[in-house]
């Protein structure tokens, strides 16, 4: 069925740097035309990233000064307002541009919201969808062809948005740290989003994740993979890992919280582990 696409839409514009006043919602923005090799999506689930937060406040500083107004690309900046942020899109391709094969149109997408800049694996000149150009906080969002990809999921739109951009650091986080079958990790802040995605991210790999939450967590933790769980701020650190660990080497230690817990995790890592 052919999706009557309209020439406005309803979108959250990012109107400059500073509070939530500087988010304006609008109901008469264009709606983007794809251009080459670009599909148009109606996007039907986008999730809040605290990037988004972040680089509205202006809250990444400079080297030289951490409390100074600058925004997650520090060198090139690419971001000008107004700008329609969101980055964990997913939704239905209802146009394609130039070069793409209409086939596509209806396909139900996630978005690989990257924009990379070279042909290489180097992430040093990466940019994002929400930041150097529009995201997903809008009806309709344009963007690479190759970017949408096509997901056959029982899991809902809303759920799919949850996954990329936590999965996604989860993921390099356990490339970096070569976790690898059979092997043990830490996890702090497991909880999370980030935290989540690595306990279930470590158990698709055969490795055994030990999951570090605040109160009230534990269970939450065991249902999504943890093989323990050590609660946060009850007792010692390292005496409450050695015992979930059931004495078990800890190869690996993903961290997610840092500050006072640093001295420690050091601690608790074996000799010749990997810390990320």
């Amino acid at each position: 069925m052919m999706h009557s696409v309209p020439k406005t839409m309803t979108a959250v514009l990012l109107t400059g740097h500073g509070g939530l006043e500087k988010l304006v919602y609008s109901r008469d923005v264009p709606v983007p035309a794809p251009a080459a090799g670009e599909v148009l999506i109606k996007v039907t689930a986008c999730g809040m990233n605290n990037t988004d937060v972040w680089v509205r406040e202006g809250a990444y500083g400079t080297e030289d000064d951490p409390s100074a107004v600058s925004t997650w690309r520090r060198h090139g900046n690419t971001l000008t307002f107004p700008r329609i942020q969101g980055t964990d899109t997913v939704g239905h391709i209802v146009a394609v541009g130039e070069g793409v094969d209409r086939a596509r149109t209806g396909e139900r997408v996630m978005v690989d919201f990257s924009i990379y800049n070279r042909d290489d694996d180097s992430l040093a000149d990466i940019d994002y969808m929400g930041h150097g150009r529009d995201g997903g906080y809008a009806e309709y969002m344009a963007l690479p062809a190759e970017n949408a990809h096509v997901v056959a999921t029982d899991l809902t739109d809303v759920e799919l948005a949850t996954f990329c951009c936590a999965y996604l650091t989860g993921e390099r986080m356990l490339e970096r740290a070569r976790l690898a079958a059979g092997e043990t990790v830490l996890v702090t802040g497991a909880s999370g989003g980030v935290g989540s995605a690595i306990v279930q991210l470590a158990r698709a790999r055969g490795a055994v994740p030990i999951a570090v939450a605040r109160p009230g967590k534990e269970a939450a933790m065991l249902e999504i993979g943890a093989e323990a769980v050590v609660t946060r701020g009850q007792g010692d650190l390292t005496e409450g890992v050695e015992a979930a660990s059931g004495g078990r080497p800890i190869d690996v230690v993903a961290d997610l919280v840092g500050g006072p817990l640093f001295n420690d995790l050091l601690k608790i890592l074996r000799p010749e582990g990997r810390y990320t």
